[in-house]
C-alpha cells in the first residue's frame, strides 16, 4: 500500500505524477449533473494589500470566502483576510503539512504526515482543523486511531476530509466536532484524492480514470477514462457543469474536457507538449490556464481559452499559481506589466469573458513583463587556498531574482545547497552579478570541507517580477596546494590517532565559523590495525611527490618507513609502507613539515641523543626521499618536544618550536637556507601538553596553527599570527583528538 499524493498541495499540473496503463470503460450515472454551488462573494478590496511574505517563491493553495491560504517560499503557512490583508501565520510543527477547504471554504486543515524511512505505508495521524471566518477552538482528530479513518489526507471539502487507504476512498466528516466516517464506492486501484474540489463534490484518480463524488451522498456521480496513448494525466478540474484533465499525446499539450453526466469527451490541442507543468482550472466556459516552467520562446502567458468557440484572452504575463475561490472565481499568483505581482482575482466580466483584478500585491519591484534571462559569468575554477570564504557568482539580465544554488561533488552524494535571497540584504555584488560567498563546505546537517575536485552545479534564478525561473547548469572545479597535514585532500587540517592496541584513526577537521572553534568531522573513522609496531608516527607533509600529505614511521629496531600519501576520502589515506632506512634510532627527536631550505618541499629535522641537529631535505621521491643528512645545530638535548610548525613566524621559510624541560616554548624562525635566526620564548607551561602538532591553516586565514594535546585528553587550538615576536594567539578547545580510537582504545598519541 502506498500513498499517490505528496505532502504538500502541488502545481495542478505535475505534482502528482500518476502514470496510466489503459482505460477502461465509461460510466456515468443517470443523475450525474451537480448542482451548482451557493453563490458566495468575496469582498473587493478597494486597494490591492500588501502579501509581501509571498514574493519570489510563495503560493496560493486555498481561496475561502473571507480569505486565501498561502505559503511563502520557506514553506511558512499564512491566513490572509480579504478585507484588511492581516495575515495569520499556521502554526505547524516538523512533519506537518496545510490544506485548505476548496473554493469558497474557510477551513484551513494541519495534518501530520508519518513517513518512517523503510516503510511502506505513508499515512497520517493527528489533523486540526481550523475554521478562519471564527476562529472558533480546532477540531483534533487522530485519523491513524482506527482502520476506518486510517490512511493518507488528500484534501478537504469544507469540514469533510478526504482520505485514501491505498483500496478505498473515503470522506470523514467532523462536522461539530464528531466525525462520521463513508467509503466511496469499490473496485479502486492505489486512488488518490485530487486538488479539484467544488463545494459539494471532489475529484479522485484511480488507475486510469478520473472519478467526481458528491460529498453529500458519498456517491460516484461519474468515471472519466483517460487516452491509454497518454503519457501523463497531469492535472484533473471540476466546474459544476463539466470535467476535464490534460493528455500529452503526439507531442502535444491536450485538454480533454466532458460536460459531466455525458460520455463524449472533446480533446483540444493547447500547444506544443514544452511545459514541464501548467496551473488553471475551469471558469464557466472558458479553462484558465498558463505554464508555470517550461521552454521560454514561445512563452505561455496566463489565459483564458473558450470551450465554446476556442478564443483566447490574456489574463496575466505569467502565473505560477491558480486556485479556485467563491462564486465562481479564481485566485491567481502572478504578474503583469501593468500591475506588478501579486494575488489576482479571475473572474468573468459583464459581456462574459474573464479579466483580472490585483487585490494583493508583493510589493516586489517591478521589472514590467520582462522574462530572465541568463548572462553568463560562471565559476570556473574555485581558488580555496587560505580563504575563509570565495566568491560564487553568476550574472542575469536583472539583479532582482532569488537564487537557488547547489553544488554537488562528481562521483559523490555530497553537494551543497542554499537559496540566495539579494532582498535581504545580501547576494547582490557591485557588477551586478548574483551569489554567495562559500565557506568551501558539503553538507548542511554534517558540514565537510570541499574536497579538490570537480562539481556540478546547477543554479535556478527566480525573477522578483513574477516571470517564469531560469533554470542553468555546468561545472567547476576547486582546487588547493597541498598542505602538510591535509590527508583527504579538502584543505582542512587533518590529525592520526593512535592508541596502545595499535588502532590508527584520521581525524578530519573544519572551521566552525559560528563558535570559532576548530572541530572534528563525524567521520574519522578507519580501523587500521597493526600500528603499534611503531614507536613514533609523524605527519611531514608531500615529501615523495604525491600531491598528499604522507607519513613517516620509526619501528621499533630503528628502521624509517613511509606510508605515502593518498589524498583519498576513504578510510584508507595512506599507501603500503617503503622502507627508508635503519639506524633512526639514534634519534630522539623526529618532526617534519616546514620547509625549511626554501625549495617548496617540506623537511625532517631530528635530535640525536648528543643534542645534535640534523636537517634531512625533502627529494620528491618515494624511494629515496631525503637527501643525506646535514648537521645544522647542537645543544637541542636540552628540548623534550620538537615541532614543525610552517611558517608562523613571518618570516621567509618554515620554522620550528621547541620545548625545554622546564615547559617553556622557544620559537626558532627559518632563514631559509636551512638555519634558523636566534630562539625567541614564545611561552611557558607548555609542559602539560603530551602532543604539539603544527597542524596548518586550521581557521583558514592563510596562516599556520598549533594544536596541543594534554596526557589527559583536553585538545586546544593556538591560531597563528604571522608575528615571530607574538606568533600564537591564545588557546581555544577544541574536541579533536579527544575521544577513543575505533578500536575502543585510549588515544595515546596524536600527530
Amino acid at each position: 500500500m502506498r500513498t499517490a499524493l505528496s505532502r504538500r498541495r502541488v502545481p495542478l499540473a505535475v505534482g502528482v505524477v500518476l502514470a496510466v496503463v489503459a482505460s477502461g470503460p465509461f460510466l456515468v450515472p443517470a443523475a450525474a449533473a451537480a448542482a451548482a454551488p451557493t453563490a458566495v462573494t468575496a469582498p473587493a478590496a478597494a486597494a490591492p494589500v500588501s502579501v509581501p511574505f509571498l514574493a519570489s517563491g510563495g503560493r496560493l493553495v486555498n481561496a475561502g470566502k473571507t480569505g486565501f491560504l498561502s505559503e511563502d517560499a520557506d514553506g511558512r503557512a499564512r491566513w490572509t483576510r480579504y478585507a484588511d490583508g492581516v495575515s495569520k501565520v499556521i502554526e505547524e510543527r516538523a512533519g506537518d503539512y496545510v490544506l485548505g477547504g476548496g473554493p469558497g471554504s474557510d477551513v484551513v486543515v494541519v495534518a501530520h504526515e508519518v513517513n518512517n524511512p523503510g516503510d511502506e505505508v505513508i499515512y497520517t495521524s493527528t489533523v486540526q482543523v481550523h475554521d478562519m471566518a471564527t476562529g472558533a477552538a480546532p477540531v483534533v482528530l487522530d485519523l491513524s486511531a482506527g482502520r476506518e479513518t486510517f490512511g493518507f489526507l488528500g484534501g478537504a471539502v469544507g469540514s469533510t476530509l478526504l482520505v485514501s487507504d491505498g483500496r478505498k476512498l473515503k470522506l470523514v466528516d467532523v462536522t461539530g466536532g464528531r466525525n462520521t466516517v463513508r467509503v466511496v464506492g469499490d473496485g479502486y486501484y492505489d486512488p488518490a484524492w485530487l486538488p479539484g474540489t467544488l463545494p459539494g463534490t471532489a475529484l479522485a484518480l484511480s488507475y486510469q480514470e478520473y472519478v467526481v463524488v458528491d460529498v453529500a451522498t458519498g456517491r460516484e456521480t461519474g468515471r472519466y477514462p483517460v487516452d491509454p496513448g497518454s503519457r501523463w494525466p497531469y492535472a484533473g478540474f471540476l466546474s459544476p457543469t463539466r470535467v476535464a484533465w490534460t493528455e500529452r499525446t503526439g507531442g502535444a499539450l491536450l485538454l480533454a474536457t466532458a460536460v459531466r453526466g455525458q460520455a463524449d469527451v472533446v480533446r483540444t490541442p493547447l500547444g506544443a507538449d514544452d511545459a514541464a507543468s501548467i496551473t488553471g482550472g475551469l471558469l464557466g466556459d472558458w479553462f484558465l490556464w498558463g505554464a508555470t516552467t517550461g521552454n521560454a520562446t514561445p512563452w505561455h502567458a496566463f489565459s483564458a481559452r473558450s470551450l465554446k468557440d476556442g478564443s483566447t484572452v490574456k489574463l496575466l504575463d505569467h502565473a505560477t499559481d491558480a486556485v479556485q475561490g467563491p462564486d465562481g472565481t479564481f485566485l491567481v499568483l502572478g504578474t503583469s506589466a501593468a500591475h506588478g505581482a501579486g494575488v489576482y482575482r479571475v473572474a468573468a466580466s459583464a459581456d462574459g469573458q474573464p479579466s483580472a483584478e490585483l487585490i494583493a500585491s508583493t510589493g516586489e519591484p517591478g521589472d514590467g513583463a520582462t522574462p530572465l534571462a541568463y548572462v553568463g559569468g560562471a565559476p570556473v575554477t574555485v581558488d580555496l587556498d587560505g580563504v575563509a570564504r570565495t566568491r560564487l557568482s553568476w550574472k542575469f539580465s536583472t539583479a532582482r531574482a532569488d537564487l537557488t544554488v547547489r553544488l554537488k561533488r562528481k562521483g559523490s552524494w555530497e553537494a551543497f545547497e542554499t537559496v540566495v535571497r539579494p532582498a535581504s540584504g545580501s547576494g547582490a555584488f557591485p557588477d551586478g552579478s548574483l551569489g554567495l560567498d562559500w565557506a568551501g563546505e558539503l553538507e548542511k546537517w554534517s558540514p565537510r570541507p570541499a574536497p579538490n575536485g570537480a562539481y556540478d552545479w546547477t543554479v535556478t534564478a527566480r525573477p522578483w517580477n513574477g516571470m517564469p525561473s531560469v533554470t542553468v547548469s555546468g561545472t567547476l572545479t576547486v582546487t588547493r596546494s597541498p598542505k602538510a597535514h591535509d590527508f583527504d585532500d579538502d584543505g582542512a587540517p587533518d590529525l592520526v590517532a593512535r592508541d596502545g592496541n595499535g588502532y590508527l584513526d584520521p581525524i578530519g577537521t573544519r572551521w566552525d565559523d559560528a563558535t570559532a572553534r576548530l572541530v572534528p568531522l563525524d567521520r574519522n573513522v578507519s580501523g587500521l590495525r597493526g600500528w603499534n609496531i611503531y614507536d613514533q608516527v609523524e605527519a611531514v607533509g608531500d615529501i615523495a611527490g604525491s600531491n598528499a600529505a604522507d607519513l613517516v614511521a620509526r619501528d621499533r629496531d630503528g628502521a624509517l618507513w613511509l606510508h605515502r600519501g593518498t589524498g583519498s576520502q576513504t578510510r584508507v589515506g595512506y599507501e603500503s609502507r617503503v622502507r627508508i632506512g635503519g639506524g633512526w634510532n639514534t634519534y630522539v627527536q623526529l618532526t617534519g613539515g616546514s620547509d625549511l631550505t626554501g625549495d617548496g618541499r617540506p623537511d625532517l629535522v631530528a635530535t640525536d641523543k648528543a643534542g645534535d641537529l640534523w636537517l634531512y631535505r625533502a627529494t620528491g621521491s618515494t624511494t629515496a626521499p631525503f637527501e643525506g643528512r646535514r648537521k645544522i645545530g647542537h645543544g637541542w638535548g636540552i628540548y623534550n618536544q620538537l615541532t614543525a610548525t610552517g611558517d608562523i613566524g613571518g618570516g621567509a621559510a618554515g620554522d620550528l618550536v621547541a620545548r625545554d624541560k622546564g615547559g617553556k616554548l622557544w620559537l626558532y624562525l627559518g632563514k631559509g637556507d636551512g638555519t634558523f635566526a636566534p630562539r625567541t620564548a614564545i611561552g611557558g607551561g607548555w609542559n602539560v601538553y603530551a602532543d604539539i602538532v603544527g597542524i596548518g591553516d586550521g581557521n583558514k586565514d592563510g596562516r599556520p596553527d598549533v594544536y596541543a594535546r594534554t596526557a589527559t585528553g583536553a585538545a586546544y587550538f593556538y591560531a597563528g599570527t604571522g608575528d615571530w615576536k607574538v606568533p600564537l594567539r591564545p588557546r581555544s578547545s577544541t574536541e579533536a583528538g579527544t575521544g577513543q580510537s575505533w578500536g575502543g582504545g585510549t588515544v595515546r598519541q596524536v600527530s
